[in-house]
């Protein structure tokens, strides 16, 4: 799991950009919004795309050996917001290709990712940590990513 947990440290670094953006003085607010929502929309096609295929793909799968994941309203609350943030992903790339300040919709990303990592974190992945046995642990951590996303998008 620590490769997902990794991820995750990325996705706060990422929310973290965003909240300073938007405390920024308004004469500079929607410019420094508009350039983190760029570097957001290139973390997410290097990095968070694969993040939440992995989870859904690997962990869940997994996890659904075990239990009734339907009846896990953790992670019902986390494949509905992988849908949300896919979703406001997609408005602030087309607000970008528009032209248009993607300024409420990437705080609206922020804040979403922060809640979202948390309920991984706290809530999800111990849960399903304590479920799965050693050597599960073992088996699923060889088919996640390690990622290194570095700013910019040089792609």
């Amino acid at each position: 799991m620590h490769p997902l947990s990794q991820h995750h440290h990325f996705a706060l670094i990422e929310a973290l950009q965003i909240r300073r953006a938007k405390e920024l003085p308004a004469a500079k607010r929607s410019t420094a919004l508009r350039k983190v929502a760029e570097e957001f929309v290139c973390f997410w096609k290097k990095t968070g795309r694969q993040h939440f295929r992995e989870e859904e793909e690997i962990l869940l799968p997994a996890y659904a050996r075990h239990t009734n994941i339907g009846e896990d309203r953790d992670v019902m609350r986390m494949l509905a917001d992988h849908a949300e943030i896919r979703a406001l992903i997609g408005e602030i790339e087309a607000a970008l290709e528009a032209g248009a300040p993607p300024d409420q919709k990437v705080v609206a990303l922020g804040r979403r990712l922060s809640e979202h990592v948390r309920l991984e974190e706290d809530k999800v992945f111990p849960r399903i940590e304590k479920t799965l046995s050693e050597a599960e642990m073992r088996a699923l951590g060889k088919h996640l990513t390690r990622l290194h996303p570095k700013r910019g998008c040089a792609v």
